[in-house]
């Protein structure tokens, strides 16, 4: 409703002047309004169903009804609290799903809570971190083929081997325009390559089919709609061990390339929010301490996850001294409006 006094209109028109100078600054000193109900806090979140719910049941046993999930892919949780900061301040109290890449953007511009878990002395040295979020868990970029379709010498035992004219038209990825997933493969394949567009080049020239999601990639491979393709480890993982539960077949198999493994780690953060209820506050912290605690790591690890513990059981289905490409997640994120437009460009 609009007010018909001018007393009122300047005190919008004031309003909106802060609101606009606030984000011209990359700032976020005002905090917004807090929309959720004491004692329960909003948690935006993306991964199986199964795991989710478990988690959420585990957590609650403990600590009552105080979780409310809000799930969606990773792409969409990106875009969500991205819009919902430059609209003014993030609704969950908690994000948890999607690349590094965000969570980096987000903490400089002031978005992240500055909470750090004590239960971080536990992870590994790789995951100890000075950001404004927690590492929970990591997964690998692989090379996904179908075994009825391709075996022996023709399964490609390289990222660089999916540009062989064997493969052409039969090989699938996620778009990095609608998955943040992709995008961080595609930033890491970029980097893999020597920082150059050859290698992807190579693949797009190749017939490289672009879908929608990360999941479309082992399903559809699955189905034998394609041969093989990029994607996350852990949905092959769960799809094998389904497939084995219910005493059905699958052609789904990892080749683990010969270049490493593109690490891709998973983290969560509490967004900054000086409006929020102090328990729910203190709910939101105990969440992310629970994360990295044992119970719910090994909880992960059983759905393909890799823990970020010093003290954890290997993942099954994963091989021992693998070969792994880590990237440098704070040098790319600068790069990676760049990178996102040079792999649009490779298909115009």
């Amino acid at each position: 409703m609009f007010r018909k006094t001018k007393i009122v209109l300047f005190l919008i028109v004031l309003a909106f002047l802060s609101v606009f100078s606030l984000f011209a600054r990359g700032g976020n000193e005002s905090p917004a309004a807090y929309a959720g109900e004491e004692g329960r806090i909003t948690v935006y979140l993306s991964g199986p169903e199964a795991m989710l719910q478990k988690l959420e049941d585990v957590f609650e046993e403990e600590h009552g009804d105080v979780l409310d999930f809000v799930q969606m892919g990773c792409g969409p949780l990106r875009q969500r609290v991205w819009t919902e900061m430059e609209s003014g301040g993030i609704q969950a109290d908690v994000f948890w799903g999607s690349d590094p890449l965000v969570y980096i953007a987000l903490d400089e511009r002031g978005a992240l809570d500055e909470y750090r878990s004590a239960g971080e002395a536990a992870l590994k040295d790789m995951y100890q971190t000075d950001d404004n979020f927690t590492l929970v868990g990591e997964r690998y970029g692989v090379i996904i083929y179908n075994k009825d379709l391709l075996s022996g010498n023709d399964v490609p035992r390289a990222f660089s081997d999916l540009a062989d004219e064997q493969y052409s038209g039969g090989i699938i990825h996620a778009d990095p325009a609608q998955s943040s997933t992709a995008l961080a493969l595609v930033c890491g394949l970029w980097d893999v390559n020597g920082m150059n567009w050859d290698g992807q080049k190579a693949l797009a020239d190749n017939g490289l089919f672009l879908t929608k999601k990360n999941s479309d990639v082992p399903n559809k491979i699955q189905e034998g709609e394609f041969e093989a393709g990029i994607a996350p480890h852990d949905a092959v993982l769960r799809l094998q061990k389904k497939a084995k539960k219910d005493g059905y077949p699958t052609p789904l198999a990892i080749s683990w390339p010969a270049e490493g493994a593109i690490a891709i780690q998973r983290p969560v953060a509490i967004s900054r929010n000086e409006s929020r209820p102090e328990t729910n506050q203190a709910v939101a912290e105990a969440f992310v301490d629970f994360l990295i605690s044992p119970k719910a790591q090994n909880l992960m690890s059983q759905f393909g996850f890799v823990s970020v513990l010093k003290e954890a059981s290997a993942t099954p289905g994963i091989p021992e001294n693998l070969n792994i490409h880590r990237v440098n997640w704070h040098e790319l994120a600068e790069r990676q409006e760049a990178v996102r437009e040079g792999f649009a460009a490779l298909f115009e």
